[in-house]
């Protein structure tokens, strides 16, 4: 070992490990996010429906859940399933082919080796970046996943009104956006959500490479020293995806709270106290609502079950994406 490398922070630099091609990680991505997804979404119903509905709808998480159960079943914990979990195998498929192509940029421009990993500010602009570009990607996908988790929540506690479900799932939904706010009603809330993933992608990746680095500087006092994040076992990545899952949200949550809250203002006015004027609203109009609705709490409702979540999927997705990437490393070297 000490032949190989002298300092513990070379050690946790230097990974050996052949690089995944472009194709490996949009394949391993794409894979990666449709696990995370399926594991995610209820949560994720829960979390959509408690940011966006009025405070006299569900008095906290698990009344949401009681009445999601009530009401529509464990179906109803699924409703918009088919949109988001293709945007989750886009949006994962691009975002870790364009870390990893970002950080060879980096690399090129600073002029270190391709087996070295760069330091963690650069790691955090490398997720940053992806992010951004994710968002273009996937602001259409949330955005029918929203109206869909949503428009159900209207008809709670009152008489069954099948008028007011006006789409039967996400090709409705696309139809009736091009139809009335032609191809720039895909992109109600870009702004938030580019904010959202820039932000939250950054912190995603770079608090997964921290822990990772951190279990690996841990392990040199042990009988069985790691060499780098490849020779993580199974509960370092989960740790580490759980711990990326967690930083994302708490970084980004009051931002995605704003998205969700203007993505679904049209479904949740119908039969509602909106005005009209309110089907629309703007960045700051938005903020102004929310935190008419309880002042700072209301940006974080539904952050509990959302960080509940986060953790075993984004471990689930970490997890699938390493052991898919170690899988194509050893056939490299056969």
């Amino acid at each position: 070992m000490e032949a190989e490398f002298h300092t513990v922070s070379e050690i946790v630099q230097h990974d050996s490990r052949p690089k995944a091609t472009g194709i490996e990680d949009l394949a391993f991505g794409s894979l990666a996010g449709m696990m995370g997804k399926c594991v995610e979404y209820p949560f994720d119903t829960v979390k959509v429906r408690l940011q966006t509905s009025e405070t006299q709808v569900f008095s906290g998480t698990l009344d949401c859940l009681k009445q999601t159960w009530r009401n529509e079943g464990f179906g109803g914990f699924y409703r918009g399933l088919t949109s988001p979990l293709v945007g989750a195998m886009a949006e994962n498929a691009i975002a870790f082919y364009a870390y990893n192509r970002i950080q060879g940029i980096i690399r090129t421009a600073t002029g270190a080796r391709p087996e070295d990993s760069l330091s963690l500010p650069q790691l955090f602009l490398s997720g940053g970046l992806s992010g951004t570009i994710c968002a273009f990607v996937i602001s259409p996908v949330e955005l029918v996943k929203c109206k869909l988790q949503v428009e159900n929540v209207q008809g709670y506690g009152g008489p069954a009104n099948p008028a007011a479900v006006k789409f039967k799932g996400p090709l409705s939904v696309v139809s009736h956006l091009l139809r009335t706010q032609g191809l720039t009603g895909l992109y109600k809330g870009i702004t938030p959500t580019v904010a959202r993933e820039t932000i939250g992608v950054g912190f995603w990746f770079g608090a997964y490479e921290l822990v990772c680095r951190q279990l690996v500087r841990a392990s040199q006092n042990s009988a069985k020293p790691l060499r780098s994040k490849a020779d993580l076992g199974p509960a370092g990545i989960i740790l580490a995806g759980g711990c990326a899952g967690i930083s994302y949200n708490l970084a980004s949550y009051p931002i995605d709270v704003v998205k969700s809250f203007i993505q679904t203002a049209d479904v949740r006015s119908a039969g509602s106290s909106l005005t009209a004027a309110a089907e629309k609203p703007g960045i700051a109009g938005t903020i102004r609502i929310v935190y008419g609705r309880g002042g700072i709490p209301a940006f974080y409702r539904g952050l509990g079950i959302t960080l509940l979540r986060a953790f075993p999927a984004n471990a689930a997705m970490f997890m699938t994406y390493e052991y898919l990437s170690r899988l194509a490393a050893e056939l490299h070297k056969k």
